[in-house]
């Protein structure tokens, strides 16, 4: 029954307002039995509030017993005016709750309708619980939690995109529904006002009391302007309420007495907290101010403790956005359970192109990134699959934390730091830009301060976001014009990094700084206290025309190593080092001079290497490293690449010589592996593999010598030792695995395992694509297997790449032959003959194919 405090006795209205028409306005009750609009027999009553009463009522003209719930509306009007308003209105929101009710979980408006001077709503009923009742039998964990808000929201943003505002989200108006436990939301605050309305008797205005319950009501709801966003605080209150199991209103009093506040009562993650302490921020402006916005953030946390591909079980949600996520994530199929990073790429706009293609493109820029697998400061990636549009990256875990969480935490870093910081990351990019890789997301999320050591890691290069056209955001400020341009160049890495330099130091992200309005650049040096020489290479550093940047990261680093000299060194020290530096220059100029007359001496030889005149490259090594003294250490290139020509000469005695030399002045595994060669090509196997295995003890990362020592094992017929050895070597340098992968397909070929060569050859060419002798031996494989159209492929790949492979021309007139194209057979072999002239085998099957076409 409604409280009769709310309703405004006719007496009155009439005493303090005599011009009022003399018509009696009030609420009359429903008992059970009765009957309403000619259909609605009442059962009973629900409940009651302070502006209306339900009752569970029976349709009796459905064709089986209906239930409905019927929503009485009590009117505190005190004039004719508020009546008419109150039924223009009543109007006007039915036919809102009716579109509404369209929703699978919105109660659906049945009919509605004024009886006697009462107002009726009569909607669908909703078998189920109330959401605050469920709460106080037990609450929601946190995955709970996320899936209940997630299933909230769903509803919240079709009510948004309506136009219209809930105006009172909370657990009694939330129901868990029987059927299939879905949450359904009821009781719009809109329907509420109409029995709130009021005649101002001073002002003459019809008015409204505010609707919303206390602890669950915003400031601005509060004041009568409520947004979309008022919502999503309610929302936020009654999430609260879900994971305690108190009221918003106890925990305000509770933190007024200081007492320990609702996050610090419960385990959840420090990700969900910040959720929830902005839904319930009391300014409007720093709340979410979309649903969508809100579920951007929530719906990543959907994944955490779920198991991905029966696999990997996610731990925790590090972060992202713009569809990039970051977990950790333990391996369940190892006994260790190890802990991996979880990158997900959320595919975006994938309708010109098929998972076949994002997946060869994401396989080909993987390839291209293990080239970067001997750095210890890229994470290795472990596995990479494709599942309902989602890319997931299993890489590295790496133990630390971002430097944006550093400097949220710190706000920023001093000039010590920043140079350190510069430094670095300046020592990983150096390493990057070396194998013509660019970053392409430099940004404080990208750095990870690693636990063990303080060095900095770098994470989510740009490529891979590409590859899901999800491309860095430009508005950061990070992104220089030509990257934003779609031309990115390893000065853009540079312009990034300062930025990001810039960022540490003042604690302000770049979209958020000054600009100069003639030329575009960030103004900066007053937000922080910074040296002028700092200041200078930052400034050139993220200069916005490229041309005026620093080119490389090389001159970065020398000019930050300068300035950290000039800084240490006193006044009067300087005069102390002009003096040293004079007297060793002197002491050291006839020493210089023949270096650089060696160096000059190497240079020309590698010259003459290169152009296979070896003889010459031979007399001009020996030249240079007579002018060095035998400085081995020093110029050891010089007496590697002085064997190497020997080797192609043949001259295996004077190679051993040579590289036996180097091993006399430096236990070094380059001279050890050249040992070998040398060895090998005397046909001394047992000696060579004895070198090798000196190089493996000093470098066992180093896959060259593994491979080597596993073609003699071949050579010796030691087949599992040598396929040992090459499947060591794949691990080892996947940037390289081309040789090894080809080798055991030419294993696997002579052992007529033609699938297992097959695949080892694909490896090969996969790793490179122009890799001639893999190419070739493909195509012997498939023509072994009478593949002809496969194999005829392979050797015109191998023709591209080489057109003066004679071994290419004559198995693709092997392949020709074999279709019975006779004409196009005899051309590749007078080709293959034209290449190696006199050749006995391709003379044999120029004739054939003759004979065969006449």
């Amino acid at each position: 029954m409604s409280d009769p405090d709310y309703t405004i006795p006719v007496s009155q209205s009439k005493e303090s307002h005599p011009n009022l028409a003399k018509i009696e306005y009030g609420y009359k009750i429903l008992n059970a039995g009765d009957v309403i609009g000619k259909r609605y027999r009442i059962v009973k009553e629900l409940g009651s509030g302070g502006f209306a009463t339900t009752y569970l009522a029976i349709d009796e003209q459905s064709q089986s017993p209906l239930k409905c719930v019927v929503k009485q509306l009590q009117p505190r009007f005190n004039s004719p005016a508020i009546w008419e308003s109150a039924k223009e209105r009543f109007a006007t929101e039915a036919v809102v709750l009716q579109w509404l009710g369209n929703h699978d979980r919105i109660p659906q408006l049945l009919a509605h309708f004024e009886e006697n001077q009462q107002f009726y709503l009569i909607q669908e009923f909703i078998e189920g619980e109330e959401f605050e009742q469920e709460i106080h039998r037990l609450q929601l964990s946190e995955f709970e939690l996320i899936r209940f808000l997630c299933d909230v929201l769903e509803i919240l943003n079709f009510v948004h995109h309506q136009g219209v505002i809930h105006r009172d989200i909370k657990p009694s108006n939330l129901i868990r529904r029987r059927s299939d436990q879905k949450i359904v939301l009821i009781d719009f605050g809109a329907v509420k006002e109409i029995g709130t309305l009021v005649f101002d008797l001073e002002k003459e205005t019809i008015q409204t009391q505010i609707i919303g319950t206390p602890g669950y009501m915003p400031p601005e709801q509060h004041n009568g302007k409520p947004v979309y966003a008022s919502d999503i605080y309610a929302l936020g209150k009654t999430a609260i309420f879900a994971l305690t199991g108190r009221s918003p209103l106890e925990w305000e009093d509770t933190e007024v007495d200081d007492l320990e506040s609702w996050q610090q009562r419960l385990n959840v993650s420090p990700q969900l907290i910040a959720i929830l302490n902005r839904m319930t921020r009391s300014k409007v402006s720093e709340r979410y101010q979309t649903v969508s916005e809100l579920l951007a953030e929530l719906k990543p946390l959907l994944l955490v403790e779920t198991i991905i591909e029966d696999k990997y079980q996610v731990i925790n949600y590090l972060g992202g956005k713009r569809g990039i996520y970051s977990y950790v994530v333990k391996d369940l199929q190892q006994s260790a359970q190890p802990l991996y990073i979880l990158n997900l790429l959320k595919l975006q706009k994938i309708e010109s192109q098929t998972l076949e293609n994002v997946f060869h493109r994401l396989r080909q820029e993987l390839i291209h990134l293990a080239k970067l697998n001997h750095l210890d400061r890229i994470p290795k990636t472990q596995e990479y699959f494709i599942s309902q549009n989602h890319i997931y990256l299993i890489q590295e875990y790496i133990e630390g934390e971002s430097l944006k969480t550093i400097i949220n935490r710190e706000f920023n870093l001093d000039e010590e730091e920043v140079i350190d910081l510069l430094e670095n990351t300046g020592e990983i990019l150096r390493e990057i830009h070396k194998h013509k890789i660019i970053h392409a997301n430099i940004q404080p999320s990208s750095l990870i301060k690693r636990s063990s050591d303080g060095k900095i890691v770098l994470i989510n290069f740009g490529a891979i976001q590409e590859i899901t056209n999800v491309f860095p955001d430009s508005k950061t400020g990070y992104l220089p014009p030509e990257q934003i341009a779609g031309r990115p160049i390893t000065s853009s890495d540079i312009y990034a990094l300062g930025m990001t330099a810039i960022y540490a130091l003042t604690g302000i992200r770049p979209e958020r700084l000054a600009k100069n309005p003639n030329t575009g650049e960030v103004i900066w040096q007053q937000k922080a206290r910074v040296s002028s020489e700092l200041s200078k290479i930052l400034n050139k550093m993220v200069r916005l025309d490229k041309q005026q940047r620093y080119q490389s990261i090389e001159q970065v680093l020398k000019a930050l190593k300068k300035f950290k000299f000039k800084s240490k060194i006193k006044p009067w020290h300087k005069y102390v080092i002009i003096f040293l530096s004079l007297s060793m220059l002197l002491f050291f100029s006839r020493y210089f001079w023949l270096q650089y007359q060696a160096i000059l001496l190497f240079k020309q030889a590698d010259l003459e290497l290169q152009y296979q005149r070896y003889e010459t490259a031979i007399e001009y090594y020996d030249r240079g490293i007579q002018k060095v003294s035998g400085k081995v250490n020093l110029f050891q290139g010089a007496w590697l690449r002085k064997a190497q020509a020997l080797g192609n000469l043949k001259r295996y005695d004077e190679m051993l010589q040579t590289c036996q030399e180097g091993l006399q002045k430096t236990n070094n595994v380059y001279f050890w592996n050249c040992q070998g060669l040398a060895l090998e090509g005397l046909k001394r196997y047992d000696q060579a593999i004895a070198s090798y295995n000196e190089a493996i003890k000093l470098k066992p990362d180093f896959f060259v010598p593994f491979n080597n020592r596993g073609e003699v094992y071949t050579k010796l017929g030691r087949i599992d030792s040598a396929v040992a050895d090459f499947q060591a070597a794949v691990k080892l340098s996947q940037a390289e695995s081309y040789v090894p992968w080809n080798n055991l397909g030419k294993i696997y070929f002579r052992q007529q395992k033609y699938e297992e060569a097959i695949n080892a050859y694909q490896q090969a060419i996969a790793v490179k694509e122009d890799y001639l002798p893999a190419l070739i031996g493909l195509g012997n494989t498939q023509k072994a297997l009478k593949q002809y159209s496969q194999a005829l492929v392979a050797y015109n790949k191998a023709i591209e790449v080489n057109s003066d492979s004679y071994e290419a021309w004559f198995g693709k007139g092997l392949v020709e032959e074999a279709l019975q194209q006779y004409r196009e057979a005899i051309k590749a072999y007078e080709k293959a003959i034209v290449l190696k002239p006199n050749w006995q085998t391709g003379i044999d099957a120029l004739k054939r194919a003759e004979q065969k076409l006449n």
